[in-house]
């Protein structure tokens, strides 16, 4: 039986096949993690070629080693892969991934605090050297704060009654375990379904404290400008939320004064195969999209 705990990269085929028109080129994974995706797209591509990875979890560092040591075309770059107009010049790109999902390693450890199954601290920051934890934000976000980003975010239906229960039981105690705030979620509202009533709420929580969506917006805008004529994006979300801002960018509708273009390549979007699914059922949410700038 394999072991669901082991991070495995999500639609590597569908990524590798499609994101590299250049084997001589410039790419990024902006999203390194453990290495999935990077190890992929290092084999196929050519030995003048460049990948850079970033990632703002410096526990990818311990990975990145490995890479390191063993091709010289591989450099890494730990910050947000918001700022990536930071450390590349305009239109110097052929290609950029991004894979928005939290990587199993993440979510198995309950340290990090980003799983309502594992008792751990109320953390879920991507890099311990951010200030605001989710217990900061649960404690001193005010009700009306809290029911927004939880309906906003989340998408969670049952947003202002689990935000009136949160701040009720902090009132008496502050909020500071997983398993609390799951707890506090599980009596707020009924389960209707097989998954699990806190999933919405953490999820919702962890973009919050991550400044997720604004850091995909950034990352967006930031591609147009740094791929060349012909260069690609990959995205591969997990919220439909996140898929909607990607689906809408591609498509023009989401900036003023956007002066570049994208056509899709392939279909309108990728999903996992049932073969993958089977394997790693973490993928089964996923969503992969693939554009070519055309000017």
């Amino acid at each position: 039986m394999r072991d669901h705990g082991v991070h495995e990269a999500v639609m590597v085929d569908q990524v590798i096949t499609n994101l590299i028109a250049d084997k001589k080129g410039n790419y990024v994974d902006c999203t390194f993690g453990l290495g999935g995706h990077a190890f992929a797209i290092l084999k196929r591509l050519d030995l003048e070629a460049k990948l850079t990875g970033i990632d703002r979890d410096p526990e990818s560092l311990l990975r990145v080693n490995e890479v390191l040591e063993k091709d010289k075309r591989f450099s890494f770059i730990n910050d947000k892969f918001g700022n990536i107009q930071n450390h590349f010049d305009p239109k110097s790109l052929d290609g950029i991934l991004v894979d928005l999902g939290i990587s199993s390693n993440q979510l198995d450890n309950p340290e990090r605090g980003f799983s309502f199954q594992l008792k751990g601290p109320l953390d879920m920051r991507m890099s311990q050297s951010d200030k605001v934890s989710a217990e900061t934000w649960i404690n001193k976000s005010t009700k009306e704060e809290i029911a927004k980003v939880l309906w906003e975010v989340g998408e969670e239906r049952h947003s202002r009654k689990i935000s009136e229960s949160i701040c009720k039981e902090r009132d008496l105690k502050p909020i500071d375990t997983t398993q609390r705030l799951s707890e506090i979620i599980l009596a707020s509202k009924p389960r209707r379904s097989k998954k699990h009533p806190a999933t919405n709420v953490f999820r919702a929580i962890r973009m919050e404290v991550n400044s997720e969506l604004q850091e995909l917006q950034s990352l967006l805008v930031s591609a147009g400008k740094l791929l060349k004529e012909g260069g690609r994006l990959a995205v591969i979300s997990f919220h439909s939320l996140e898929d909607r801002i990607v689906k809408r960018f591609v498509q023009g509708k989401s900036l003023e004064g956007q002066n570049f273009s994208f056509k899709k390549v392939g279909p309108k979007h990728f999903k996992p195969s049932q073969e993958e699914v089977i394997r790693n059922p973490r993928s089964r949410s996923a969503i992969l999209r693939i554009v070519e700038k055309v000017a």
